[in-house]
Formats: C-alpha cells, structure tokens, sequence
C-alpha cells in the first residue's frame, strides 16, 4: 500500500502548483537554477532566467558560445543537467515539449527532394494545428510562393531561411524561439522581418527569444537583451 500524505504535504504540493500557476500566467519562460555542460565543456552553472508573457528578449553572443543550447533547453530538445526548465507553467521534462511553440535552431530538416509547401504540410500533419491555408499564409508571409514547382534542395539559403520563419509561424504561436532568424536574409528584406517580429509581438501578444551574433537585430527588436556570456557566470 502507497503511503498515506499527511495534510500539511498535501497543502504543502498544492501551495506549490498554485505558485505554478500563477508565475505561469505572469511568465512564459523561467529557468532555475540550470546548469549544462556539452562535450565536457562546462556552458551554465546555476543559470536563472525569466522572460515575462508578451515579451521580446534578445540574446547576444558569437557563434558557439552556449545560444543553441539554451534554445534547445527551453523548446525540450536538451535537458539541463541539473535544475528547472518551465514554459507556461508548466515543467519541461524527458519527452515533454512546450505545446505553443514555433522554432528556429540551427538545422530545419527539410526533405531536399519535396517542395517548400510540401515539407511544410508534412511538418503541420503532426500536430494538426494548421491547415493548408494557413500553411500557404506564413509561406506568402515570408515572401515564398506556395505554388512554386521546385524542390527545396534547390533553394538559396535565402530562401531556406524564409521557410524555415514560415514554418514557425504557421500554427501561430503564442511562443517564438528563434535561433539567428535573420542569417542568410538578404540586406533589403531584414528591415521587413524585423517589423513582422516586431507586429507578431505588439498586436498579436507573441512572446518572442531570438538569437543573434549582430546586436543591431537584437537593439532594434528586443526590450531585454541579455549577453550569453553573462548568463553563462550566473550574472
């Protein structure tokens, strides 16, 4: 027989979600106390980090500094060796991702020998909350053509990035986490993104974490920017 919890560890756990709850509402992201090492390579020790809902925060540092890790804790694709990750409230653990999420990291995945919509649809398929009109919108959102016969393997790194934004967007998302979005965007088009991330984030309420080695994107997007560096010593 389960052993029998006495009620002041009954109020005690309850106490506790409640707490859960309410910093779930007030905050999208939360990382305590979080420490990793990758390829025996200390990268955080004791890391605590709060991106509040309806936030843009930014995070700055060079390639290979620790930015990818951390994306990857927060979207459940790595787990803290030691600490707490949480996303609306809720614990990210072994095989538990965050429900409403779009991402960037640093590799898509795309089938090379099927077509930008097509990898799309297949990506939307697996959760099933987005169709294929709202596919073709985040694709005509980025400025690629859904109807466009050419396999991806094909496309410029320009155009890989685009549809690697699309495919963050199109199950609108009340979290984006975004890794060097802006890499391989041409000059013109880099004004453009950064007032679509800046719209997502002012009339939609998105919540946005975005990388970047050019502080430009990062003093022009976000109202908090944290250097990784920083992060990295528990500062």
């Amino acid at each position: 027989m389960g052993r029998n919890r006495t009620v002041p560890e009954r109020e005690r756990q309850v106490g506790e979600q409640g707490e859960r709850g309410e910093q779930g509402r007030k905050n999208m992201v939360e990382l305590r106390n979080v420490s990793k090492a990758y390829k025996n390579n200390i990268l955080f020790t004791n890391l605590n980090l709060t991106v509040s809902r309806g936030d843009i925060c930014g995070i700055l540092g060079e390639n290979g500094s620790g930015k990818s890790v951390l994306l990857k804790m927060i979207c459940g694709f790595a787990l803290p060796d030691a600490g707490e990750v949480f996303v609306g409230g809720e614990r990210i653990e072994k095989g538990k991702f965050p429900r409403d999420i779009g991402v960037i990291l640093d590799s898509t995945g795309f089938l090379p020998g099927e077509t930008g919509l097509d990898n799309l649809l297949l990506l939307a398929s697996i959760r099933g909350k987005a169709g294929r009109a709202q596919v073709e919108e985040a694709m005509r959102l980025v400025g690629l053509k859904p109807e466009l016969e050419v396999p991806v393997g094909k496309y410029s790194q320009g155009m890989k990035q685009r549809l690697a934004i699309a495919q963050a967007l199109m199950e609108k998302p009340s979290l984006l986490v975004l890794d060097e979005p802006l890499n391989a965007i041409d000059i013109k088009s880099v004004a453009y993104f950064r007032k679509l991330f800046r719209e997502l984030n002012e009339k939609e309420g998105v919540t946005i974490i975005l990388t970047s080695h050019y502080s430009q994107d990062i003093q022009e997007l976000c109202r908090h920017t944290y250097d990784i560096h920083l992060l990295r010593a528990g500062l």
